[in-house]
């Protein structure tokens, strides 16, 4: 009976024990709160009940959270935060699992169906945060059928261009995203085309310095703008596919086919175009086909992929005028330049990314074979100091592999206080070319214009190109404090090193009327360079809700080395180059911002500019390089400011970009007598300082009428100072470059429509005192309408004039006016027949200008420019609801 009694006793004991000790199991549950684009929501809301208790915590700055003293085994877990939909789950713990890691919690934003044409009058249009603006797409007109691309243009300060390229405070937005994440190729130009406004509740313009930087916080140098649009929730997937064919009567022939499967990170796309273009003004036929996949392939591992093929046939006709200031005068060439060419390429991208929390890995492989075979005739008439015709023909072909590799890995420590990451990366490319160059020149008597004399000469030119390099990289951030402090304080250091070589070897050989070949020992040589680079940088940064900092100094040591078969000079330069680098930026409210950035970067000498042996492709300009050049080091700084009505959305974009090189590569132009005691130019090259360039610019868009109507308002004014030499003396070309426009666009639910005007003006003034300035001023006019008379009929009208003088070659003023009209057809109207004429008037010029160095260049291509065009499209797509 005793012995019953203890045992019983015993029992009981252990079972209070028991309970005990699982009461005394704490149990943790940590992530991190973020948006759709991997940016951390600070000031989220977590809420736990865990058996009686509720446990609530605040997201920190990063969003990241952790709740303790959990005691029982399940719990119900929600997120909360302003503008996005709730996140609830169950969380459960394994037998004596302490502590649960739920990684990124992605809260999606909470918006509303959109009817066939939605404006919310008290939505906030346009909000500022860090490194990003970001659009709310129920402030604007979206219609039936309206695509990212019709969305964009109603954007404050967005300019879309023709070819679809995408312009944002001048800056071209380079790379597509969708929910923070690559969207098959990136491709801005394609995908704004393909993709339904109907399906996107905000656009995000986001300054990128990097995945890797993104993951260590530590961002130098001038960041790439990129462009983000995020899905409303449950509709990140979808099949879209489309084919079309067009014929015009500029004897075109046009074929696209695309397919793509879209299921969240998962997609899938293929496609292929043929173009044939054949008349009295140009040649055009390629072929084109291109596949692409990614996918998860791992637990927490992606893959994505591109392959590309394509080759084609390409003949056109282009003429210039160029004019050459120099000490003794000026020098005008007529030049006329035909071009037979086949090219040929094919091209592979393959890459691998993880996302897991406090981790990072990137890899890539990039691959590209090229080969093209070119017939060239030309034709250089000059007058003025030189009295010379040129005639030339040539055969060339080329091929040209590379490949590159890139990998990124990155840890933080367990205290969260330290990140690190390091880089490598390596490309080789190479090339081999082969030309056969007939040159004949005609050479005038300066005061009778008549033909004295005349020469003829036929070389066969071989050349052979290596590159190849590789870049290390360090990256270290550590946390001052705690890391869950609103205001956070860290220091940083960065190690990069890089060696970059190349191996060049030009052999030129002369046939002469008998067919016999002599090889120039003069003419050729084998050179090889390597150019050492390393970074060295420290930091401090300052991170707040608001203000956000960040200083440092830079110590960037070079090495050139260089050396020539066959000669016992060898260039060995060593230079040494600091300089500060900082940024900051201030979030002033929600709609207000200013940003500053300055960086510095050293530069090598190209080949062509320190190989010492003449390059006589152009015997009218004969090039010589300088081996005594130093490396070259750029200084380059930006602000920005950006302010948004928080209902109204009126914008104000100011923006000012600056930048200065010591030790720049200028050209010096030299004029000496050839062997028949004519002149000729000849081109060398040192180092100057003094060249800078400061431009400025602005946008302001007055939206009224519920956002119906906009005003926009924009310029930019350019100064800039080259330094070159002619004659070896030194001379400077201060260029002014200024433009300003006005244009209302409208947005109703019939018509759609802009209309604006524009003016610039520019001006190089050479310090040479006989060079007489030519100023190029321009006035232009455009409009355009969109008339939708029925869902499935609507016709459009565009037309431009411009008043244009300055150029040698004189303008016609070209007044330009096409016309569209486009009917659909089939359920959801998946097929459409469209008309389009060009240029009624047939005024087009394709006439433009550049500047380099000592010469004015203004260029013209033979093309068709009046012709009509029918195109038959098939577009099938089904996006999620």
């Amino acid at each position: 009976m005793n012995a019953q009694r203890i045992i019983l006793l015993l029992v009981f004991i252990c079972t209070l024990s028991s309970q005990e000790l699982t009461a005394q199991i704490k149990r943790t549950i940590k992530g991190s709160v973020k948006d759709s684009t991997n940016q951390g929501i600070p000031g989220s809301y977590i809420r736990v009940i865990t058996g009686k208790d509720t446990l609530t915590v605040i997201a920190d700055k990063e969003g990241g959270f952790s709740i303790s003293n959990i005691s029982t085994q399940s719990s119900d877990l929600l997120v909360r935060s302003i503008g996005y939909k709730p996140y609830a789950s169950i969380v459960t713990f394994l037998d004596k699992q302490k502590q649960v890691d739920l990684g990124n919690i992605i809260l999606k934003t909470e918006s509303n169906m959109l009817d066939e044409v939605v404006i919310k009058g008290k939505t906030t249009p346009i909000r500022v945060m860090k490194d990003t603006i970001e659009y709310n797409t129920e402030a604007f007109v979206i219609r039936e059928g309206d695509y990212v691309e019709d969305l964009l243009k109603q954007f404050p300060g967005m300019v879309v261009k023709d070819d679809g390229k995408v312009i944002s405070m001048g800056k071209e937005l380079t790379r597509l995203r969708l929910n923070g994440k690559d969207f098959f190729t990136s491709n801005v130009a394609e995908f704004i085309k393909k993709l339904p406004s109907s399906i996107f509740s905000h656009v995000q313009v986001i300054d990128d310095y990097g995945d890797e930087a993104n993951f260590t916080g530590i961002k130098v140098g001038q960041p790439r703008k990129i462009l983000n649009l995020v899905t409303k929730p449950g509709r990140d997937k979808g099949t879209f596919a489309n084919v079309s064919t067009s014929a015009a009567t500029s004897n075109s022939y046009i074929l696209n086919g695309t397919a793509n499967i879209w299921k969240g990170r998962k997609q899938m796309s293929g496609g292929g175009s043929f173009n044939n273009t054949s008349n009295d003004a140009q040649i055009n036929n390629n072929t084109n086909g291109a596949v692409s996949f990614s996918d998860k392939i791992g637990k927490k591992l992606y893959l994505r992929s591109n392959y590309n093929t394509g080759n084609g046939t390409y003949e056109n006709t282009n003429f210039s005028n160029i004019e050459s200031v120099n000490s003794l005068g000026t020098i005008n060439s007529i030049n006329e330049n035909k071009t037979n060419t086949k090219n040929g390429n094919h091209s592979l991208s393959m890459g691998l990314t993880s996302e897991e929390s406090g981790k990072f890995f990137a890899s890539s492989l990039d691959a590209n074979l090229s080969k093209d075979n070119s017939e060239n005739t030309s034709s250089s008439l000059q007058t003025g100091v030189i009295r010379q015709d040129l005639f030339t023909s040539s055969t060339s072909k080329q091929n040209s592999p590379n490949v590159n590799i890139n990998m990124s890995l990155g840890l933080g420590s367990k205290d969260k206080k330290g990140r690190a990451s390091i880089s490598f990366s390596g490309r080789a490319s190479g090339g081999k070319g082969n030309q056969d160059i007939l040159t004949d020149i005609d050479y005038y008597d300066k005061d009778t214009n008549e033909k004295v004399k005349d020469s003829l000469l036929n070389r066969l030119i071989e050349t052979r190109n290596g590159d190849r390099a590789i870049n290390a990289g360090f990256n270290y951030s550590r946390t001052l404090g705690n890391p869950k402090d609103t205001i956070r304080k860290s220091i940083e250091f960065s190690y990069s090193f890089s060696v970059s070589s190349n191996n060049n070897e030009l052999e030129t050989r002369v046939k002469d009327i008998n067919r016999k070949i002599s090889f120039i020992d003069s003419l050729s040589n084998v050179y090889t360079s390597t150019f050492i680079n390393q970074n060295i940088r420290g930091g401090y940064r300052y991170n707040s809700n608001k203000i956000n900092y960040g200083i440092g100094f830079t110590l960037q040591p070079n090495i050139l080395m260089g050396s020539y078969e066959g000669r016992t000079d060898k260039i060995n330069q060593k230079t040494f180059n600091s300089s500060p680098s900082a940024n900051f930026s201030y979030i002033i409210s929600k709609t207000q911002s200013v940003d500053m950035n300055y960086s510095g970067s050293s530069n090598a000498p190209r080949f062509d500019q320190l190989q010492p042996v003449p390059d006589t492709r152009n015997l009218q300009n004969v090039i010589i390089g300088n081996p005594e050049l130093k490396t070259s080091f750029s200084h380059n700084a930006n602000v920005g400011y950006n302010l948004f009505g928080i209902t109204s959305g009126r914008a104000l974009q100011i923006g000012i970009n600056a930048g200065a090189t010591q030790n720049e590569v200028a050209s010096n132009i030299i004029l000496i007598k050839d062997t028949l005691n004519s002149l000729k130019q000849e081109t060398r090259y040192v180092n100057v300082n003094g060249n800078y360039n400061i431009n400025s610019n602005y946008t302001v868009g007055l939206p009224f009428g519920r956002r119906k109507y906009m005003v926009s308002i924009g310029g930019n004014i350019g100064l800039t100072n080259s330094v070159i030499f002619t004659d070896n003396l030194k001379n400077n070309n201060k260029g002014l470059n200024f433009f300003q426009n006005i244009g209302v666009n409208m947005e109703l639910k019939s018509l759609s429509g802009s209309a604006g005007a524009s003016y610039s003006y520019s001006e190089n003034n050479y310090t040479i005192a006989n060079f007489k300035p030519q100023n190029l001023e321009s006035w232009s006019f455009n409009m355009n309408l969109v008339f939708k008379i029925r869902k499935s009929f609507n016709t459009s009208i565009d037309a431009s004039k411009n008043f244009t003088s300055g150029y040698s070659t004189g303008a016609n003023n070209p007044f330009l006016i096409n016309a569209n009209v486009f009917k659909s057809f089939f359920k959801n109207n998946r097929a459409s027949v469209s008309l389009r004429a060009y240029d009624l008037l047939n005024q087009g010029n394709n006439l433009f200008r550049a500047v380099s160095g000592n010469m004015i260049i203004e260029n013209r291509s033979k093309q068709i420019t009046r012709y009509f065009m029918v195109t038959f499209s098939m577009n099938l797509e089904n996006f999620a609801k």
